[in-house]
């Protein structure tokens, strides 16, 4: 080989191994980088790591000596209340200055109301509109210590207009109580006295197996004092008595109300405010009949023809010695006015006789009214009653037969004939000769009428056989 091939074969060799060389340094080079790249990574996290873990500790510090005052929790809570506030009300209030709004059921507080009048025309509680800033409509709903009233000094007996006055509102707002002028009536008050019954309260939480009765009341009459206007709208006077729960004999002093005919409470002086009261409880219960009993005068040319009930049965409860008696319970059915068929509704059983409660406290009652007639029947024979002694009886002249007016439905008159209609005279003791005796007449429907119409007395022959 000559030495130019070996120059140039060394050349090459010695190409090749820098190229290996060069590409074995920036291998080492990379990693070199990759490494140092790797380590500064891992510093910084752990520089952030170290970061956080400080800002925790720092926060939970905070919060401990926040926590460890009670001045530092007040303005704490404070700040918050004030961010919940502005979270839901700040726009409105900064995007709208002026406002409306309503109070609703705001009392009306009654002054200086002279204490021999009574008051009438006011309202317990009125609604109030407010106009103005919000932020003081959001202050007066937070502060709630406004009020809405009416000052009578100096007012007397009359009829008045007035009107109502607010105070604790600030001034900005514009205060519009609805409604804002009252007619209202002062008139003296007078005492009235009034009998004293009572009503039991709370029968739903009473068992149904038990009755109450009252054995003594302290009083039987009290005091009312109003005007004379409301004292007439008083219906009755009552003893309220809480019967919730009681299994024996009780004792309370019950609480006494007026009430006016719908059972509405009158506001009424009362004196005294309380009676005692002594109660007895009794678990003896039976099952009667009801039956109605028609009161009140119905209207000429009608009648009652038939009726119904809601139910036919009640049980009654009491003492066993006061109600073992009783047979048949009866409710009063007023049925004046009453043309037509009728339904009269929640009419009322009466306690007493003993009987402390019932299974239901009102029954219905289905009245069936009909028009009536009045019809003449003529010759009617008279008939002898009670010859016992076999007599032969004849009659003077055309005594022998009588004549009759009967008034009932048309139904019932219009089927009736003379075989219905009893006339007769009774003989019974009467000795052989002429008698003067009476006529009597009857009809074998009760729920018709028979008056006679002939001579009440006709003149008979008695002679022996």
């Amino acid at each position: 080989m000559s030495p130019r091939q070996n120059k140039e074969k060394r050349d090459v060799h010695d190409s090749t191994t820098e190229f290996f060389l060069k590409v074995v340094q920036k291998e080492k080079e990379a990693a070199s980088k990759e490494s140092t790249t790797k380590e500064n990574i891992s510093a910084t996290k752990t520089k952030t790591i170290d970061t956080v873990g400080r800002f925790y500790n720092y926060i939970n510090q905070t919060l401990d000596k926040i926590l460890s005052s009670k001045a530092s929790i007040m303005i704490l809570s404070f700040a918050m209340a004030g961010v919940l506030f502005y979270s839901i009300a700040g726009k409105d209030i900064l995007t709208s200055p002026t406002s409306g709004s309503t109070l609703e059921n705001v009392p009306v507080v009654v002054e200086n109301l002279d204490s021999s009048l009574e008051l009438s025309g006011v309202p317990e509680s009125v609604t109030v509109g407010l106009i103005g800033p919000s932020l003081d409509i959001y202050k007066v709903n937070f502060t709630k210590d406004y009020q809405i009233y009416l000052d009578l000094a100096d007012y007397e007996k009359g009829e008045y207009t007035v009107n109502l006055r607010s105070r604790n509102f600030p001034e900005t707002l514009r205060v519009m109580p609805v409604p804002s002028t009252l007619k209202i009536k002062l008139l003296p008050k007078i005492d009235a006295t009034f009998d004293l019954g009572y009503r039991f309260i709370n029968e739903e939480k009473l068992d149904t197996e038990y009755s109450v009765s009252v054995e003594e009341m302290a009083e039987t009459s009290v005091i009312l004092r109003a005007s004379q206007e409301t004292l007439q709208k008083v219906v009755r006077v009552e003893a309220n008595i809480d019967v919730a729960d009681k299994t024996e004999a009780f004792e309370q002093d019950a609480k006494i109300k007026a009430y006016d005919a719908n059972d509405k409470e009158l506001n009424v002086e009362i004196s005294p405010t309380t009676v005692h009261v002594k109660c007895n409880v009794a678990s003896y219960s039976k099952v009667v009949p009801v039956q109605a009993q028609f009161v009140g005068d119905i209207p000429a040319g009608y009648e009652i023809s038939n009726y119904r009930l809601s139910q036919s049965q009640i049980t009654i409860y009491g003492l066993e010695e006061k109600i073992k008696d009783i047979s048949v319970v009866k409710v009063d059915v007023d049925v004046s006015d009453v043309k037509s068929n009728t339904t009269i509704t929640n009419v009322a059983f009466k306690r007493g006789n003993g009987i402390n409660k019932f299974s239901s406290e009102t029954v219905d009652v289905t009245v069936e009214v009909e028009k009536v007639i009045t019809k003449k029947i003529e010759k009617v024979p008279i008939k002898v009653l009670n010859n016992t002694e076999n007599y032969k009886v004849s009659f003077a002249g055309e005594g022998g037969y009588a004549t009759v007016s009967v008034t009932g439905t048309e139904a019932k008159i219009a089927s009736l004939t003379a075989d219905n209609i009893q006339a007769s005279v009774d003989v019974d003791g009467l000795r052989v000769g002429t008698r003067r005796v009476d006529v009597k007449t009857a009809v074998d429907d009760e729920k018709i009428k028979i008056e006679l119409l002939s001579s009440s007395k006709v003149t008979i022959n008695i002679e022996r056989n």
